[in-house]
């Protein structure tokens, strides 16, 4: 429960004939789900409900304590802040109905303002301080839609002039296949005491984007402007604008582009996975063992090589997985640790282990190109192998490329993963656990959608910079740095590298010789 608040002169109520015709603008479909981010005394969710719109499909928040006369009429949050809750839910609706509180950032304190700080716009930056709260409820609410899903927001007329809200307007034409402001020329709240705009968006995800917009006198007209909408026409002196935004970027699938696939299984971590000083004191022969990495933190830097891969170990990591080579079982220190095992040092009754044979060999993934994880406090980023035999234990997820590709295509698509629209996405397929770790199945992985832009050169070191700027905690600033790259070298889908586009099944790469991983010195 939250004891944060925003000001009171925030808060503006919705005029019920208005909150009629937002909700039928929204073109709502059976069966689908919706949401109100600041649902104060409920005029949506009645109407909602009048639609036939059950309460479990509706999810209603706000900061404000309750409860609110018609709160059972939805899945309502209360004492919480949207921002808040959309970070940690997977929110996924398909109709997004809103009036956001209306207030200046500089009048918003501490985790609140926070939080809005860091929502970012279409290029990659985050709101500036001089925007308001309003911006922030609607860029986030956009992230919650649906593909295909629709929003239909009350604004004020800051919408169309202030600086920082051309940015926003680009995003909402970026993320929507048409978008139709309806203006009123004079007040609609008390506290509000200019014009205010009601924006319509439909089609969430689209690849381009028809903009139009209408000036009305009042609310009478205004209605009248939404009820059109919501048939599917046109309303009377409605003009097409010039769109702000370029057409977004080709997506495709991160499971059409590589295999992500649970490490090695080990069945007994506390036998198989050992430090160095623990190989030290059996004396086993590196000729046993494997360099493993087997922790999330683990994953230290853009590439992990040798040198990052000694530098744990030499922090008394567990990198070594015992797995002897046949020429390795002769060796007298690899005979003694097997007898430790069988007489109670392994649980050879762990199914991994009685089922495979031998048991004390551990089945390895095939070729691993680079390494990502599956449970972790910060959002998954790609780690590419650049230390020949590392392999990881189950805690970690290999990636291996589909095709055979070049250095730059795999940094590419470190960056991509960095970029702040797949980080948005990749956090709404979080499974977030009461302790703030993040677990993500290798399913959740594949689904993710990323950009297509094609390979350069400048990739690596783009990889290398922005991931450390991610590991010093400041992810943000990461994504920033990979939404300029990507906005740098944005290319139609014809000028997508050949190794990222799929091929008939009956072509085959043609091998490419192998080259130094440019991400490491020297």
């Amino acid at each position: 429960m939250s004891h944060e608040h925003v000001p009171q002169s925030a808060t503006v109520y919705t005029p019920p004939a208005l909150a009629v015709a937002m909700v039928a603008a929204a073109r709502g479909k059976p069966g689908a789900l919706w949401l109100d981010p600041c649902v104060g005394d409920g005029a949506f969710v009645a109407q909602m409900a009048v639609h036939g719109v059950q309460a479990a499909q509706i999810s209603a928040i706000d900061i404000a304590p309750g409860p609110g006369a018609v709160d059972n009429l939805a899945r309502t949050v209360r004492e919480t802040d949207f921002l808040e809750w959309a970070a940690e839910h997977r929110a996924a609706v398909d109709h997004v109905v809103m009036n956001p509180p209306y207030t200046a950032l500089s009048r918003v304190q501490g985790k609140l303002l926070d939080r809005a700080l860091h929502v970012r716009m279409s290029d990659g930056r985050s709101l500036p301080f001089k925007a308001n709260y309003w911006a922030a409820f609607l860029l986030t609410a956009i992230d919650c839609l649906r593909e295909g899903g629709s929003l239909v927001a009350v604004l004020p007329a800051a919408w169309d002039f202030a600086k920082y809200a051309r940015k926003v307007r680009e995003t909402v034409e970026r993320a929507f296949g048409e978008v139709i402001v309806v203006r009123c020329a004079s007040p609609l709240f008390p506290k509000v005491q200019e014009g205010v705009v009601v924006v319509v968006a439909f089609r969430r995800g689209a690849k381009s984007c028809t903009n139009r917009r209408v000036e009305v006198a009042g609310l009478t007209e205004t209605i009248a402007a939404l009820e059109q909408i919501a048939m599917g026409k046109v309303p009377h002196g409605t003009s097409t604008m010039r769109a702000f935004a370029q057409p977004p970027l080709a997506l495709r699938r991160l499971d059409e582009i590589v295999l992500i696939h649970i490490g090695a299984v080990t069945g007994d971590a506390g036998y198989f996975l050992l430090n160095e000083d623990e190989r030290r004191k059996w004396q086993l022969p590196q000729s046993a063992l494997r360099p493993t990495l087997s922790r999330s933190k683990h994953l230290v830097s853009a590439a992990i090589g040798s040198k990052e891969w000694a530098d744990l170990r030499d922090k008394g990591a567990r990198v070594w997985m015992f797995w002897p080579t046949n020429s390795a079982l002769r060796h007298r220190a690899v005979r003694a640790y097997l007898k430790h095992g069988r007489e109670g040092g392994c649980n050879l009754a762990a199914h991994k282990i009685a089922k495979r044979d031998p048991w004390h060999r551990t089945p390895l993934p095939g070729r691993v190109d680079g390494f990502m994880s599956g449970m972790s406090k910060r959002l998954p980023f790609l780690a590419l192998r650049d230390m020949r035999g590392l392999t990881a234990s189950n805690t970690l997820y290999v990636v291996r490329f589909k095709k055979r590709v070049t250095e730059a295509e795999k940094a590419t698509l470190g960056v991509l993963l960095l970029t702040s629209s797949v980080r948005r996405e990749l956090a709404r397929h979080a499974r977030v656990y009461a302790d703030g770790l993040l677990k993500f199945e290798p399913s959740d992985l594949g689904g993710v959608r990323v950009p297509v832009v094609g390979a350069r050169k400048d990739a690596v070191r783009v990889l290398r910079q922005a991931t450390a700027v991610l590991l010093a905690g400041h992810e943000a600033e990461a994504s920033a740095m990979a939404d300029a790259w990507v906005d740098g070298s944005a290319t139609s889908i014809a000028n997508e590298p050949a190794s990222f586009r799929r091929q008939p099944s009956h072509e085959t790469a043609r091998p490419r010789p192998r080259r130094p991983h440019p991400l490491v010195p020297g």
